[in-house]
């Protein structure tokens, strides 16, 4: 029996494996874990992270990634704040006053003209993406000191707010807008054809192209899903929060990565679902959950996470290894060469 050709199944399907191993694993070690309160507080917290994950996915998917997700979401949740606030201390805002919705649509414009200037620099410029959204990162971070002077900004208004910390009844705003969010970006890239388009340039570029798919638009267009999508996190980050620091969000790209990565996105493009990026979603923070409620010292947290990253990038990796096409190669006998 070849039990080779299950291991390309039983990795596409590992997440929700080791999902329910975290969720049995810390139902017996802590209590309250399965409780209503905890399980909504979990996807509370991990709002932000998820629709990080889902901008991620459609870079990843189309065979890009976007470094620039973690200052995109931190720059934008400052100047929506910082347009809104009084001007010194102890709100360091622009003194501009502007309407909270106002600030809004701008902090989402600037989020998709970030998207935008990725695309354009790797498809238009030829640009290697690994520096450009790392460059992108690094400029964005610096623009949050120009703004404000590296002050943190306070007093952001309810209206502002809400998105980060408003309720439905019991259940958080958060939790509603991730798995709409998500349920959203499952039938664009399942059931549309600019999904399925996306998934043909990930795969293979030139096929795509010879198949009359422009490669360059899609991936301008899932650079521009993914700044918008940094700057709604970084909306509903810094509401939660009522001030945005100049750290916020810092070495959260890392999470975003692990979370997309362990859930089936592949870092070489062109594989995975939106439900498993959930899965792995839920995965980190359950994880992260389970440990607070065990009162693990954080350093070790820090450490665990790593690992979870470790273990996204080694699962990748296998992925590969079992469903790369086998190249065969025929060798010429002998008395092939010699009839030649």
């Amino acid at each position: 029996m070849n039990l080779r050709r299950y291991i390309p199944t039983l990795l596409d399907n590992l997440i929700w494996i080791l999902l329910l191993g975290v969720i049995l694993l810390f139902s017996v070690l802590t209590h309250g874990f399965l409780t209503p309160v905890n399980l909504l507080n979990m996807l509370f917290n991990t709002a932000v992270l998820g629709i990080m994950v889902i901008g991620q996915s459609f870079t990843l998917i189309s065979g890009n990634f976007d470094l620039s997700m973690e200052s995109t979401l931190a720059l934008c949740g400052l100047l929506g704040a910082w347009l809104i606030v009084p001007a010194h201390q102890p709100t360091f805002g622009s003194g501009l006053m502007w309407h909270p919705f106002a600030a809004i649509a701008l902090l989402l414009l600037v989020g998709l003209a970030i998207g935008w200037l990725n695309g354009i620099l790797i498809t238009r410029f030829k640009m290697n993406n690994f520096v450009v959204t790392l460059s992108m990162m690094i400029a964005l971070r610096g623009a949050m000191l120009i703004v404000n002077e590296g002050q943190t900004v306070y007093g952001t208004p309810s209206l502002f707010n809400w998105l980060g910390l408003g309720k439905i009844g019991p259940v958080p705003v958060p939790g509603i807008v991730l798995v709409t969010l998500f349920v959203m970006a499952h039938i664009v890239t399942q059931y549309t054809p600019f999904g399925r388009e996306l998934f043909a340039v990930g795969s293979n570029k030139s096929a795509a192209l010879a198949s009359g798919v422009d490669p360059d638009k899609r991936v301008r267009q899932a650079y521009l899903i993914s700044g918008f999508l940094a700057a709604f996190a970084g909306w509903m980050l810094a509401g939660r929060l009522t001030n945005v620091m100049s750290t916020m969000g810092k070495n959260l790209i890392f999470e975003t990565f692990a979370a997309a990565v362990i859930g089936g996105i592949s870092l070489k493009g062109g594989r995975g679902t939106m439900i498993g990026a959930f899965g792995g979603v839920l995965l980190m923070a359950a994880i992260s959950s389970g440990l607070n409620l065990m009162e693990v010292d954080v350093f070790w947290i820090q450490s665990i996470r790593g690992l979870i990253i470790l273990v996204a990038m080694l699962i990748d990796a296998q992925k590969v290894r079992y469903t790369a096409p086998t190249v065969v190669v025929k060798v010429a006998t002998s008395s092939g060469s010699a009839g030649d």
